[in-house]
């Protein structure tokens, strides 16, 4: 009796054994391979045929409904540095300039608060950085800290959040082979807990690209730089641009674009993986050095800004000219017809919703929104120069005829296709 009882428990393990085995199965099946294969498409974005075709691109191919202007205040305690970025937090709207971050609402314009503050005192940054300012999911904003290692995070309610540390690794050899060391010159979060830091390629020989790493382990990952070249600091000086790297999320996922290259990455824990491949002239790659030496004057359209959102892959580029004396044109590449366009004015997208101010863009949002802004003395401009189709813009339009020189910007939102 006891050894039937045995077997027949035998058979009821093996039974839900094959049971565990099939769902376990039919898991593996529903996380959709197909969706994997998705996730894993190269695209080829045409950027140089796309400019030589000098074509008008209009910001009805991308975008639907009405545009919102907003106006911000101008007082002049608020008043933004030159080139700000801007990024959206729900019903505010966050700008980035040197030494200042300031929160302003979405539909008045008016100013709500500074997050953090410039200083090296308690709770204050060395520099706002343009790689990865915010992070929209958990609504935390990055700068960097005094010293060369640390990243500081804020609330985007304002208050300080904590400080991430990125930390080098000294190369072993000749100290004036290896005079720059290991030089991690932006973060950005990977997931939860993790972290990647790119290493500043300046003198051709450093052996990262990126690092993953956490408060834990300063080296949990190591993805190769395969860009090597000749470099020489007494021959060939220092060259510092804007940013070395740019990173944006979309759908959980980090993406990486290095300047100089042709190639944007999805970055995992254990992966980094080609998702766009730039096209932009006779060679897409070069090197900081070099594109200094040329005075800018390289063959192809190097990439100033690039951001992802549901459909489409958002570049700003520059055309090379004589003494970095560039101009700045706009474009996207559409994932749905895989269609690459670029406008033929340095006035960013054509405005035929509504025939006001063209629409340059800057940032896009998690709830497929896209922003871009002009400066208040570009926008006084329009309407000195533009008296008959001002006249004809809606009534909500008209107070910004009033707009001074010297106002804050007036950001621009859109609401993209799907």
């Amino acid at each position: 009796m006891k050894q039937k009882t045995i077997k027949s428990g035998v058979k009821n393990i093996k039974k839900q054994f094959h049971h565990f085995i099939f769902v376990l199965l039919l898991f593996m099946i529903g996380c959709s391979p197909e969706e994997k294969k998705q996730d894993n498409v190269l695209y080829n974005v045409g950027i140089s045929e796309a400019f030589g075709q000098d074509v008008n691109v209009n910001i009805s191919e991308i975008a639907e409904g009405k545009i919102e202007y907003v106006p911000l205040d101008s007082d002049k305690k608020y008043l933004l540095a030159q080139n700000p970025d801007f990024y959206l937090n729900g019903n505010e709207i966050i700008a980035f300039a040197k030494n200042q971050i300031y929160v302003f609402d979405r539909t008045s314009g008016r100013f709500l608060r500074e997050i953090g503050h410039y200083g090296n005192d308690p709770g204050g940054y060395n520099k706002v950085v343009q790689t990865f300012p915010f992070d929209e999911e958990k609504k935390l904003v990055y700068t960097s800290g005094w010293d060369p290692k640390s990243y500081y995070r804020y609330s985007a309610d304002g208050s300080f959040s904590d400080k991430v540390t990125a930390y080098s690794i000294d190369k072993e050899g000749d100290i004036m082979d290896n005079v720059f060391g290991e030089i991690v010159t932006s973060i950005a979060p990977l997931n939860d807990t993790c972290f990647v830091g790119y290493v500043w390629n300046i003198d051709g020989k450093q052996e990262a690209k990126l690092i993953v790493f956490n408060e834990n382990n300063h080296r949990i990952k190591i993805f190769p730089q395969y860009n090597h070249f000749d470099y020489d600091i007494k021959r060939d000086g220092i060259s510092v641009y804007g940013w070395n790297a740019k990173y944006y999320q979309l759908d959980n996922q980090l993406h990486f674009y290095e300047r100089f290259t042709d190639t944007v990455y999805t970055v995992s824990m254990d992966t980094l993986l080609p998702k766009f491949v730039l096209n932009s002239g006779e060679t897409s790659t070069t090197n900081a050095t070099d594109y200094t030496k040329s005075k800018g004057e390289v063959p192809f359209l190097p990439i100033e800004n690039i951001f992802e959102s549901n459909r489409y892959l958002f570049f700003k580029i520059r055309k090379p000219k004589e003494n970095f004396e560039s101009e700045y044109y706009y474009g996207y590449f559409d994932k749905k017809s895989q269609i690459t366009k670029v406008s033929n004015s340095i006035g960013g997208f054509e405005n035929d919703i509504n025939n006001f101010i063209p629409f340059r863009f800057v940032s896009s949002n998690q709830n497929n929104e896209i922003v871009g802004y002009y400066d208040a003395y570009e926008v006084k401009l329009w309407f000195d120069e533009n008296p008959d189709k001002s006249a004809e813009l809606p009534e909500e339009f008209q107070k910004l005829k009033n707009i001074k020189e010297t106002d804050n910007p007036v950001v621009m939102i859109a609401k993209l296709k799907e």
